[in-house]
């Protein structure tokens, strides 16, 4: 078995084990009926973008593109529905739903009527989805700043953002021997971002839960 297989596999692995993170925090919220620190945004986000790679797979004839995206999709979608479910006021959950479906209409009308080749569609939709999940990479910048302001903890779970930093590990270090920027670019910011987020949880977590005590 070739390096870039081994990686392949290694990848496949360690994103599975990234997406069933997920799990944690949606189990929570369907035991408490509370969606604190329950991160919809990166849900819905995540189904956009696995769905978008799970379609240039297709085009790249790229099998764990499909795959991993594939599963992705499905699971990413089914917490972004549970929290649309137990959330008390769904109007902004609405919102992000429409703009996420109006995004995907955009983008394939664009696609299917401006584009002739299936290359050309697949470097569109490639670089779309690399953007995208470059964005959904940066969001965590957003809470750090927050994080800073506030002096708390409070945002994304600790196990999803280690899980994160391992797993766009893999992804970059597999999409660098694939020479594929598509794939390994957007992981390079969530990195550097994921792991500042995690130190911010350091730093101030344990302040809070002292706080917490003395009340």
């Amino acid at each position: 078995m070739e390096l870039i297989q081994v990686m392949g596999v290694v990848t496949m692995i360690v994103t599975l084990l990234m997406f069933s993170t997920g799990i944690i925090p949606c189990y929570q919220m369907y035991k408490t009926k509370s969606t604190r620190n329950v991160p919809f945004h990166m849900f819905l986000l995540g189904t956009l973008g696995c769905l978008g790679m799970f379609h240039y797979g297709l085009m790249v004839e790229n099998g764990i593109l499909i795959f991993l995206n594939g599963v992705g999709a499905i699971l990413q979608a089914f917490y972004t529905f549970l929290y649309i479910l137990i959330v008390k006021s769904k109007t902004w959950s609405f919102l992000l739903l429409f703009m996420a479906l109006l995004y995907d209409a955009i983008l394939y009308t664009y696609l299917y009527q401006h584009l002739d080749t299936v290359p050309a569609r697949a470097d569109t939709l490639g670089s779309a989805s690399s953007l995208l999940t470059t964005f959904l990479m940066v969001l965590p910048a957003f809470e750090v700043v927050s994080n800073i302001r506030n002096k708390n903890a409070e945002g994304m779970p600790p196990v999803m953002l280690i899980g994160g930093i391992i797993c766009s590990s893999c992804w970059l270090i597999y999409g660098i021997m694939l020479n594929d920027p598509n794939i390994y670019s957007p992981n390079i910011p969530g990195i550097f971002i994921s792991a500042v987020k995690l130190y911010m949880i350091f730093l101030y977590g344990g302040k809070e839960k002292r706080m917490k005590k003395k009340d």
